[in-house]
């Protein structure tokens, strides 16, 4: 590890990053979505409110909580905290707000995914939700190229490959990431802008890296953005029910029979009508964006009577 990292990791876990004078403690790094949560408690409650707290995730260790005791935090994941045991309860203890994937019945928590930050701004009255969500679901765009897999590394679970495996054979899956990578477009040409990158793509090999219960991430939401089909596995193979169109998803099933999902694929590939059928199906419903607003509102609401 670089001796800038050491820094940065030790200034993150003891002494706290500011994004907007807002402290954030164990953050990730150089994501789209970063410093979501300070715009998004900004806009909410005011810049001189919204620094009366500090956001901790789970990048580093627990002893985060013992430091700066009188701050007001706020822990965010966006990772599955089963995989992370030192925040398996989602630092209920420690905290004035918990937020993450989990199904929780706790006073100090509101389940808020990860994808919200990456469809939303944070900022949007309800009537501009939903219409993001109807203009997400009217896009088009103009298919080139067959499916694209980003990946850093094969993961835990072996299950990039076996998608890259089983799909090759109906035509070239390209790889932008590390993992089997064969595909440098993404930076050369698209200059990491991901989406617009997908764009071009039937499909998006968008697998979870791991499974759990209401574990569901951006991947399959970025498929949707580019008007993409995505080819996803986790969550248990729903991806937000009542909230998204399952039947505009193709769904995996690890080390299981997927001739039906690898026919439909090969269907779609080669008959160009069968495939502008299935993607004119909304991935979105419009319950999804009274989600978001509800998310928004009880967040607000909460951190507002802490004030």
């Amino acid at each position: 590890m670089s001796i800038a990292r050491k820094i940065r990791r030790f200034q993150s876990t003891y002494r706290g990053i500011p994004i907007l004078g807002i402290k954030h403690y164990n953050w990730w790094v150089s994501t789209d979505t970063e410093g979501w949560f300070a715009r998004f408690l900004t806009a909410r409650l005011g810049q001189e409110a919204a620094q009366r707290f500090s956001l901790v995730s789970v990048f580093g260790k627990r002893r985060t909580f013992w430091f700066n005791r009188r701050e007001k935090k706020i822990f965010y994941t966006g990772e599955n905290v089963k995989r992370y045991p030192d925040y398996a309860d989602h630092a209920l203890p420690y905290t004035v707000l918990s937020l993450g994937f989990d199904y929780l019945d706790h006073p100090k928590y509101i389940r808020f995914p990860l994808w919200i930050a990456y469809l939303f701004n944070g900022t949007e009255t309800l009537e501009e939700l939903h219409q993001k969500v109807d203009a997400l679901n009217r896009a088009r765009y103009k298919k080139t190229d067959f499916a694209s897999l980003i990946a850093r590394h094969e993961g835990d679970t072996g299950l990039r490959l076996e998608l890259f495996n089983a799909l090759n054979p109906i035509a070239p899956v390209a790889c932008a990431g590390s993992f089997c990578h064969n595909d440098d477009r993404l930076w050369q040409t698209f200059h990491n802008q991901k989406i617009q990158y997908l764009r071009r793509f039937q499909f998006s090999i968008c697998p979870e890296n791991s499974n759990s219960p209401g574990y569901v991430t951006e991947k399959a939401f970025e498929a949707f953005m580019a008007r993409s089909i995505p080819i996803y596995w986790g969550s248990d193979n729903t991806v937000e029910p009542g909230l998204v169109n399952q039947d505009a998803i193709l769904f995996w099933n690890q080390g299981g029979d997927n001739s039906k999902v690898l026919e439909i694929v090969s269907d779609l590939h080669t008959h160009p009508k069968h495939y502008d059928e299935f993607i004119a199906q909304p991935p979105l419903l419009p319950a999804l964006a009274d989600y978001v607003f509800d998310r928004y509102r009880k967040v607000e609401n909460h951190l507002k009577s802490l004030l």
